[in-house]
């Protein structure tokens, strides 16, 4: 009996491969590729341009250290925006906070939004949300244009740095989106995106942060263990009025992975990691 294996690459020399049980979509949208796979270890799997962007296993892991510690360090976040994440899996966590009144979700590719809700229905059920506000466009475009004001700023992106097709998400890297970020954050905002392995993109990931600390006061990252994106992934955190290791609001929440005290021992190890 043939075996299906699938191949993700973190270098040129270095690949993480999972055993297929069936491919259950398999299209090239108008932007990139996209799958979804199921798999023996991870359950069902969507790529895109043959890269991980999250599985039914320990989805929860990065969705949770995206989103909880912004929302409980910020005083009283209102309005938020994510860039990427059509998924839905930020959405779903920012929906069980009762006092966000709108989550405005810009991906590129409504093909990753349609195939969520279909084949991912536990990840995307909160797009149905009515505080939720879906605009199928450009990120860069969006923020440039954009006149509200947010409390905090997700960049859910795909992989801006090879091995591979880049993608979409290289425009989400530059200054001048950066910039237009920032110009539309509230005084206290807080600022998250996902920034890669720092394992197999470690200067990639010294050089974002370099970026924001050229508009941010605090830039800091955190990483977290996520065993289907080869083990350790970074997240940093930006702000330039809000510490990452400031009082954090009681959460009413029960969660399956994020605590205070895992955020923090988090933090200590992005410092720790990355000292020359």
């Amino acid at each position: 009996m043939s075996e299906l294996w699938y191949s993700e690459f973190y270098t040129e020399n270095l690949k993480f491969t999972f055993r297929v049980k069936e491919v259950l979509l398999k299209k090239q949208t108008k932007f990139q590729t996209l799958e979804i796979l199921d798999t023996y270890e991870f359950g069902r799997m969507m790529l895109l341009d043959g890269k991980v962007m999250l599985t039914e296993a320990d989805e929860f892991i990065y969705h949770e250290m995206m989103v909880h510690p912004a929302v409980l360090l910020h005083p009283s976040p209102k309005r938020v925006l994510i860039i990427g994440g059509g998924d839905g899996g930020i959405v779903r966590e920012l929906v069980k906070y009762k006092e966000i009144e709108r989550i405005v979700l810009v991906d590129i590719d409504a093909e990753v939004v349609e195939a969520s809700k279909r084949f991912l229905p536990q990840l995307s059920s909160g797009l149905d949300d009515p505080r939720v506000e879906i605009r199928i466009e450009e990120g860069s475009r969006f923020v440039r244009e954009e006149k509200r004001k947010f409390d905090i700023v997700y960049i859910d992106s795909t992989d801006p740095v090879g091995p591979g097709p880049i993608g979409p998400a290289e425009t989400l890297i530059t200054p001048e989106f950066l910039k237009s970020v920032k110009a539309i954050m509230r005084e206290e905002g807080i600022y998250v995106a996902q920034s890669e392995s720092p394992v197999y993109q470690r200067e990639y990931l010294k050089n974002y942060i370099e970026k924001l600390k050229k508009l941010f006061n605090t830039v800091k990252p955190y990483f977290i263990m996520v065993p289907s994106f080869s083990g350790l992934w970074s997240i940093t955190f930006a702000s330039s009025s809000i510490s990452p290791y400031g009082k954090l609001r009681e959460s009413p929440l029960s969660l399956r992975y994020f605590t205070p005290e895992i955020l923090k021992a988090s933090f200590q190890f992005g410092e720790a990691y990355l000292r020359d």
